[in-house]
């Protein structure tokens, strides 16, 4: 997906208290492991818990002097199953784009409703995969684990060694768990 000096971007949208920002932060600490220049930050107003929340990643092979938002995005994951209808979380996605949402429907019934055409769209059901390993809604270790299987920008095993190291115990393992569902159960 890179290429010398081209940059990808990645936008990341859903609500506060979801884990955008983490999720945002992981891709860029695993980019940045496996030898990347990169970029993340987050966008958000004042919101309380629940409020839209929007993360940027960006990566390159060279340095990046890029300082701006994502206006369209390489790769759009959209972690707020509530979002993945929304045509409006879509603006700036080109025809080259790859696209990861959380939901329970089929990925042609959403493109067709949305209207949009990208080059890969899949859908994780992130809201079963939570409610099976954490027994509450965490949707941004599925969706990102899905993200990582549609676009192969990293590896599975660095962000695995990233979660434990940041999530030592219990919670690192069940964030590994989900993290592997969503890379395994992406349907395109």
């Amino acid at each position: 997906m890179t290429g010398a000096g081209k940059i990808v971007e990645i936008k990341w949208q859903g609500r506060g208290g979801q884990g955008v920002v983490l999720a945002n932060q992981l891709i860029g600490m695993a980019l940045f492991e496996e030898g990347k220049h990169i970029q993340t930050f987050p966008d958000f107003g004042p919101e309380r818990t629940g409020g839209p929340v929007r993360g940027y990643t960006r990566f390159s092979e060279e340095p990046i002097d890029v300082h701006s938002f994502v206006y369209e995005p390489d790769i759009l994951a959209v972690i707020d199953p509530y979002f993945a209808e929304d045509p409006n979380v879509y603006v700036g996605v080109k025809p080259t784009s790859i696209v990861v949402v959380n939901s329970a429907k089929k990925p042609q019934d959403l493109i067709r409703k949305i209207g949009i055409k990208v080059e890969k769209f899949g859908v994780v059901n992130a809201l079963k995969i939570s409610k099976e390993i954490f027994g509450t809604y965490v949707f941004n270790t599925p969706v990102l684990g899905g993200l990582v299987k549609l676009t192969g920008i990293v590896k599975l095993e660095t962000l695995e060694k990233l979660i434990m190291s940041r999530f030592p115990g219990k919670v690192g393992e069940l964030n590994v768990q989900a993290l592997r569902r969503g890379f395994e159960e992406v349907v395109t």
